[in-house]
């Protein structure tokens, strides 16, 4: 039962997908990142989510993204894939 129990909670925990959310980083410059969970393989499918939630945030204050800068890295053993951007609102 022990075994059971700590197996789910492991299972969960690697399920999470830590996300900074949108965080100015000065002169109006603003990053986010993100990891996939442990089916998402491809870098560019947590990149993509972290655009659509800069084009949200944006959007808010009627202006769109001005990407700046990112990277990325593919999921590969024992790592989750993962990727970070930094944009401006115009």
């Amino acid at each position: 039962m022990r075994l059971l129990l700590l197996s789910a909670v492991v299972l969960a925990a690697g399920c999470a997908t830590p996300n900074t959310g949108i965080v100015p980083i000065g002169s109006g410059v603003y990053m986010a990142s993100k990891f996939g969970t442990m089916v998402t393989f491809s870098s560019g499918e947590v990149k993509a989510e972290l655009y659509r939630d800069a084009t949200q945030f944006c959007s808010k204050t009627g202006k769109q993204v001005a990407p700046l800068s990112s990277t990325s890295t593919d999921s590969v053993m024992a790592t989750y894939a993962s990727a970070e951007i930094q944009f401006r609102c115009e």
